[in-house]
């Protein structure tokens, strides 16, 4: 079963949707409060920490970034409008 649109699946996502707004590993961790250090660790695997994952889903939405996993896994960029 495929997660629906908005949901992370991948840890590949977190760099492409940095890549997307222009954000480096320490621009994320301070828009989320952790140390670049985390950032780097969740590009390898995913946090297992429902309530860090929906931190880190939400600061990209914020951002303009949404996390697409039908067809294929990836991110889009939004509106905020």
């Amino acid at each position: 079963m495929k997660a629906p649109t908005g949901e992370l699946t991948s840890c590949r996502q977190i760099r492409a949707a940095r890549a997307l707004i222009g954000w480096t590993q320490k621009d994320l961790g301070n828009a989320i409060g952790v140390d670049e250090r985390q950032i780097r660790f969740w590009e390898r695997r995913l946090p297992t920490n429902k309530k860090k994952m929906l931190i880190l889903i939400d600061a990209f939405k914020a951002a303009g970034v949404e996390f697409i996993s039908t067809p294929t896994i990836g991110v889009r960029g939004i509106s905020n409008a």
